[in-house]
C-alpha cells in the first residue's frame, strides 16, 4: 500500500468504541472509513462478550454490520449485513446452540420473506460436514 493512512481511535465508554480511518494514495483509491462497536456487559469468557454491536461504514456509504446476542445459557444469535451504497447485498441470520457434547447451528441465508427464496445450512456433526438446502421462489 502506498500513500498515507490516518487512524483515530475514541473510546467513549467501557461499552463503546468508535474510529475514523482515512487513506490517500496517489496509485489507488483514497476513502474514509467510519466503524463503530458496542460491547455489552455479559462476558462469558476473555473473547465472548454480549450483546456485540459492529459497523463499518465507507465515504460511498457501503456498510457492514453484525450484531451478536446470548438467547440463554446455551443458546446464541448472529445477524450479519452487507449494503453496497443503499442496496443490500448480503444478510444472513445464525442460531448456535452449544449443548455438552455437541455444537447445533442453523444458517439463513440473504432470506426473500416475500418472494420465498434464500438459503438455510445445517450442519450435520454425525455426517462430518454441511449440508445447504437453496429455496428458490414459486
Amino acid at each position: 500500500m502506498e500513500g498515507v493512512k490516518l487512524i483515530v481511535t475514541k473510546t467513549l465508554s467501557s461499552h463503546f468504541q468508535v474510529t475514523h480511518t482515512v487513506h490517500m494514495s496517489a496509485l489507488g483509491p483514497s476513502g474514509y472509513r467510519f466503524n463503530a462497536t458496542f460491547l455489552g456487559d455479559r462476558q462469558l469468557g476473555p473473547t465472548e462478550v454480549f450483546p456485540t454491536l459492529l459497523g463499518d461504514m465507507d465515504s460511498a456509504g457501503s456498510l457492514n454490520a453484525q450484531a451478536l446476542q446470548l438467547l440463554g445459557e446455551r443458546l446464541r444469535a448472529k445477524a450479519v449485513f452487507q449494503t453496497q451504497q443503499a442496496k443490500f447485498v448480503t444478510w444472513q441470520f445464525d442460531g448456535e446452540y452449544r449443548g455438552d457434547d455437541c455444537t447445533a447451528t442453523l444458517t439463513l441465508g440473504n432470506p426473500d420473506l416475500l418472494g420465498g427464496s434464500g438459503e438455510r445450512r445445517r450442519p450435520h456433526a454425525d455426517h462430518g460436514g454441511p449440508s445447504v438446502i437453496t429455496v428458490a421462489p414459486r
